[in-house]
């Protein structure tokens, strides 16, 4: 008895540690990252939107590193700036980057119309691409 305890408590520290580290691990800095994939704002859109799941399986929490022109740009409610590149879309759809807090400065220089370069991890498709953590190329 006193054997099985011991591993059960054994395994139960191992996991307490492994779950500490994952919650602890920092994230990507997509400013400095390797993009798995280099791509313009339309084709990423098109390729959602002609076969969701692939694109998932593909893109999915991956770094991608997306070009186009800035449609709008906003500074959302919940305080996180967000860039809109266009797509053909006819629909409106765009490529939606929301940018990571440390590129504030940068942003200051982009203007509707700019063809941009921007670094990001994909969350998946809804009405829009959806990136996060992005980051602007120099």
């Amino acid at each position: 008895m006193k054997k099985i305890l011991g591993i059960l408590l054994l395994l139960l520290v191992i996991g307490g540690g492994v779950a500490y580290f994952m919650y602890n691990k920092p994230h990507t800095n997509t400013a400095t990252a390797k993009a798995d994939f280099q791509l313009n704002a339309g084709d990423l859109f098109n390729a959602f939107q002609a076969d969701e799941n692939a694109s998932n399986a593909k893109y999915l929490d991956k770094v991608i590193q997306v070009k186009g022109k800035v449609q709008n740009q906003k500074l959302e409610d919940n305080g996180v700036y967000t860039i809109y590149l266009e797509t053909s879309d006819m629909m409106g759809g765009t490529v939606s980057c929301q940018m990571a807090a440390d590129q504030a400065e940068k942003l200051t220089r982009v203007k509707k119309g700019d063809e941009v370069g921007i670094n990001g991890i994909c969350t998946g498709y809804l009405m829009d691409v959806v990136m996060v953590r992005c980051s602007l190329i120099e």
